[in-house]
């Protein structure tokens, strides 16, 4: 087995003790801090554009049940499943990211594992087990413990992995390490599922620092690494290679789920974050509002609008009025960044126009501009 499937997290996404969804993470380690990076809409229950909920019984997920390996030295390894809580009195326990619309469909859940943590699962006769445990305790043995972030297995030369993210190109071959429809054996681990690069990795996906691959991933992926992954320890980039005297990886993002799919149709294409947003995500600390207050309220959103709308000439507004120009589309980019993407576009754009067209306010003076304002 590869040793980097130590760092992937099986997750359970509960309310309470009952269970919404399942999902892959994957340990990461910034700053002497311990990190379960995994999907947005993981751990909040929306859908990461329109806000829908995702489980069908509008559940909202307030803990997640991480299975996390822990190894102790010449012992060996085992995966514990410990209960995190998703959010506090105050907001969400987990970080998104700084500049959050468009959205990145990715979190950082600090936790530490020299703390006391509710225990989850069931003896072989199905009596649940109860208690706490800390992860790195070496308990009677006395046996160092540790928990086996993904920067352990990662290419150790870093200038190598940069040049393998600066130059990668379509075709080549990823994977990503996860739990498809919850498949896994008795010891939880990983399944690894090939994926292909499918678009410029260098340029983004819509301007956006994401990429997409061609893979047949399916939902219980979503949190997953997507990896380069040498067995031999080779890794060759713009001509070189470079030889390492064990296994390697390479970090290329997050994966996060599939675009385009419809009824009738699957092109199976996958999204994958790129791997920069994890340690902006980390390093911004900015923790995600409670539950009940990731949407907007009316009052905000029209508040948002109105502020949008005062800085359009009256030319401009006439323009937004206008169907058959784009200036609405500017309207909606403008309150969507301001509110942080805690609406759905159609949302925005619905209050947009309905403002629009009694608006009485305050504008700005007539100027040619891009967006016909």
């Amino acid at each position: 087995m590869a040793a980097v499937s130590n760092s992937v997290v099986h997750l359970t996404m509960r309310f309470g003790s009952t269970v919404l969804s399942f999902g892959t993470g994957v340990l990461y380690e910034r700053g002497g801090q311990h990190f379960i990076i995994t999907a947005w809409h993981n751990v909040t229950g929306l859908h990461s554009e329109t806000l829908k909920h995702l489980n069908k019984n509008l559940g909202v997920p307030d803990n997640v049940v991480a299975n996390i390996v822990v190894n102790w030295r010449g012992v060996g390894s085992r995966r514990i499943p410990i209960a995190l809580p998703l959010a506090d009195e105050e907001k969400a326990l987990f970080c998104i990211h700084p500049q959050n619309w468009p959205r990145v469909d990715v979190v950082a859940i600090p936790f530490d594992p020299m703390a006391d943590h509710p225990l989850v699962g069931a003896t072989s006769n199905g009596e649940m087990i109860s208690g706490c445990i800390c992860l790195l305790d070496m308990g009677s043995t006395g046996v160092p413990a540790e928990i086996c972030p993904v920067q352990k297995y990662l290419v150790p030369n870093k200038d190598v992995a940069q040049r393998w993210l600066d130059t990668v190109e379509v075709t080549e071959e990823l994977f990503i390490p996860g739990y498809p429809h919850n498949v896994q054996d008795y010891c939880a681990q990983p399944v690894w599922k090939r994926a292909t690069i499918a678009s410029s990795v260098q340029d983004g996906w819509n301007g956006e620092p994401k990429f997409l691959v061609d893979s047949a991933s399916q939902s219980g992926m979503s949190g997953s690494p997507v990896l380069y992954y040498s067995p031999n320890g080779v890794v060759r980039t713009m001509g070189i290679t470079n030889q390492f005297s064990q296994d390697v990886a390479i970090l290329a993002g997050i994966y996060v789920g599939r675009v385009g799919v419809k009824e009738d149709a699957d092109p199976q294409i996958g999204t994958v974050w790129n791997q920069s947003v994890i340690n902006e995500i980390i390093d911004g600390k900015c923790y995600e509002r409670l539950p009940a207050e990731i949407e907007v309220s009316p009052r905000e959103l029209e508040a948002a609008v109105r502020e949008a709308l005062s800085s359009w000439s009256r030319e401009g507004l006439e323009n937004v009025r206008n169907p058959q120009l784009p200036s609405r589309y500017y309207v909606q980019g403008q309150v969507m960044k301001q509110i942080g993407g805690r609406a759905s576009p159609q949302r925005v754009l619905d209050a947009a126009l309905e403002m629009a067209n009694s608006y009485d306010g305050p504008s700005s003076p007539a100027k040619a501009s891009s967006s016909d304002r």
